[in-house]
């Protein structure tokens, strides 16, 4: 027969960095869909006319690369920002 177990509670101050991690993350991602919409934007004024559907789907798999990438920017910006006494906690 099992015993129920409780949950671990984690600390408050983990809980606090696991909320800063979710908005920097979602930060991150508006970041990326930004920067994805200026690049396409660039890249089809700059294209040759006329558009060919491989040329399209290019700028835009490349466009999509900024939204990982400002995702990790925002992360990054987060662990940064943390205060060095909080380094213990993940």
């Amino acid at each position: 027969m099992d015993i129920p177990r409780k949950p671990k509670k984690r600390p408050p101050r983990a809980e606090e960095i696991a909320a800063r991690k979710q908005v920097a993350g979602r930060i991150g991602f508006s970041m990326g869909c930004i920067a994805a919409i200026v690049a396409v934007t660039i890249n089809v004024m700059r294209a040759a006319r006329p558009f060919s559907v491989g040329l399209l789907l290019l700028i835009v798999l490349v466009a999509a690369l900024n939204i990982p990438l400002g995702i990790a920017m925002g992360l990054l910006g987060e662990r940064l920002s943390r205060r060095s006494t909080d380094e213990g906690d993940s």
